[in-house]
């Protein structure tokens, strides 16, 4: 009987599961302080087991500043393992494993408390113009320095574990109103240190193209343009109620821009009036009602609306009052010849009347006669139905080259032909090597001579002063520059090959340059 009972446990003995070895490990985790520490780990024998043998002591690979310095083997009640952990050398606390007899041991290490952080000196003033300037730091722990102004960069390291001087540079200030940024020690302490910098700004940074105006009494309109860095914000407002500013919206921009406005009737008495731009003043003064004066307010690049100068043959746009009639009557053409005379409208050069591409009440057209190359300057007046305006001195230069825009304002996408002859856009850019046409103006003189109005025929009418062009800063080579032919003279045609080394945008300055005077760049092209 005891025999049967022997075999059966024998038989059944595979069903029951061996007990397992364990391994003690104690603590399973440390607290320390930022200094260099030592510590041990014990590793004992479970109970209820058979016996473990030999273990191992191992740290995870991505802790550098953790090592065991001794027991990375041995057997359960031994010594034990000891490991050493390296002073934290940041303010931050920092976490590390270790793997001991198969269990996860951590050891956790606290941030230095004592990081000190200075900047000397804590403010500077930079001139408008810009310049190098530089600071110094006072550190024992890590430090990165940060800026929140894209016009103040760093010239070179701006990070250190301690002492060190910083240089760094100012970008001119082309704006009005002065600026300010501000360098930080990014150190994970609670207020670090900053540094204030501030650049001063000019009223140089900021001109109109005229400062005065006179308008007749009936309603008109007229405009401003305003020059200024390209990122500064301006504002313009009136100070009487029957100014309007109409362009730009609220009376705000940014950058080159234009101020157009409208003034009510008046009347009453002549009055005055302002439009103020900053520290800027812009004066019109309206005239009393009564038998309509013919007012001749500025004369301009019909291209850029510039009122610097005008040359030999250039097409201008002439703004006032009362020039001609309600509703715009465009150029005529009699035996080959735009009139000179266009709805009872006159322009005179120094008495010469000029050839006239449109008149209407408070802007007119017409093209400068050449008569005038070789004058420092001309008399330039506007009869309307047998009333003579104002007289206004106008400079003249050989050429005052500006290309026509799209739009007519005299910025942006410009009056420009691909070399397929489909207009230039942003959605058609023009493939680098082709060859396109600008549409200008102010060119001066041509050789053979051009006639004042005559409808350009054969030959061809060359500028006498060869252009050179540049696209998005580029020089570009020039194929033809001359006369239009089908058109009144004074419409000038640039042809030129677009860079190959040009950088493809959808908007790159094109700028003119005839002798000594260039366009202003405002104008772009599209390049592919």
């Amino acid at each position: 009987m005891f025999m049967r009972f022997l075999i059966a446990l024998a038989l059944a003995s595979p069903l029951f599961a061996q007990p397992l070895c364990t391994y003690l490990v104690d603590p399973l985790s440390f607290n320390i302080g930022a200094a260099a520490t030592t510590g041990t780990v014990r590793v004992a024998q479970g109970t209820g087991g058979p016996f473990c043998g030999d273990f191992s002591a191992t740290v995870a690979t991505q802790t550098l500043w953790l090592r065991i310095t001794s027991g990375r083997g041995g057997t359960p009640g031994g010594p034990g393992v000891t490991f050493t952990a390296d002073a934290n050398p940041l303010p931050t606390p920092r976490s590390g494993l270790m793997v001991i007899a198969l269990n996860n041991v951590t050891v956790t290490q606290a941030g230095r408390t004592d990081c000190v952080f200075g900047m000397t000196p804590t403010s500077q003033e930079i001139p408008v113009g810009g310049g190098a300037a530089g600071f110094n730091v006072q550190a024992n722990c890590p430090w990165q320095a940060t800026r929140n102004a894209a016009w103040l960069t760093f010239a070179g390291a701006a990070n250190s574990i301690s002492e060190s001087s910083v240089a760094y540079a100012v970008a001119a200030n082309t704006c009005v109103g002065g600026r300010s940024g501000i360098v930080t020690l990014q150190t994970n302490v609670a207020n670090p240190p900053t540094l204030t910098v501030t650049q001063s700004g000019s009223s140089n940074n900021l001109s109109l193209s005229t400062y005065s105006a006179t308008a007749g009494a009936t309603s008109s309109d007229g405009r401003i343009d305003l020059r200024t860095g390209d990122v500064c914000g301006w504002s313009a407002f009136a100070d009487v109620n029957w100014i309007r500013i109409t362009i730009p919206a609220g009376g705000t921009g940014t950058g080159n821009g234009v101020i157009s406005y409208h003034l009510l009737e008046n009347t009453s008495a002549q009055r005055t009036g302002s439009i103020h731009v900053g520290a800027l003043t812009y004066t019109i003064t309206q005239q009393s009602p009564g038998p309509p004066p013919v007012v001749l307010a500025s004369v301009t690049n019909a291209a850029n609306y510039n009122a610097e100068a005008v040359s030999p043959g250039e097409i201008v746009a002439l703004f006032g009052a009362s020039m001609g009639p309600a509703e715009i009557v465009t150029l005529q053409v009699s035996n080959g010849t735009v009139t000179d005379s266009l709805a009872g409208t006159q322009v005179l050069f120094d008495g010469v009347a000029a050839p006239m591409v449109y008149t209407l009440k408070g802007q007119v057209g017409a093209v400068t006669p050449y008569a005038v190359g070789g004058k420092t300057s001309t008399q330039v007046q506007v009869q309307y139905q047998g009333v003579v305006s104002n007289t206004l001195t106008v400079p003249v230069r050989a050429a005052n080259p500006a290309i026509f825009s799209l739009d007519a304002s005299g910025l942006g996408p410009g009056a420009i032909l691909n070399q397929d002859t489909s207009i230039n856009s942003t959605g058609n850019p023009a493939a680098r090597l082709s060859v396109i046409s600008l549409y200008c103006t102010g060119g001066g003189i041509t050789t053979p001579a051009s006639a004042d109005g005559e409808v350009i025929g054969a030959p061809l009418r060359y500028l006498a002063q060869t252009p050179v062009v540049w696209i998005g800063g580029v020089n570009a080579a020039v194929k033809y520059a001359g006369a239009v032919p089908g058109a009144v003279a004074g419409l000038t045609q640039i042809n030129v090959e677009v860079p190959a080394g040009v950088t493809p945008a959808r908007a790159l300055p094109v700028i003119v340059r005839i002798g000594d005077f260039t366009s202003t760049g405002a104008v772009t092209v599209a390049v592919k």
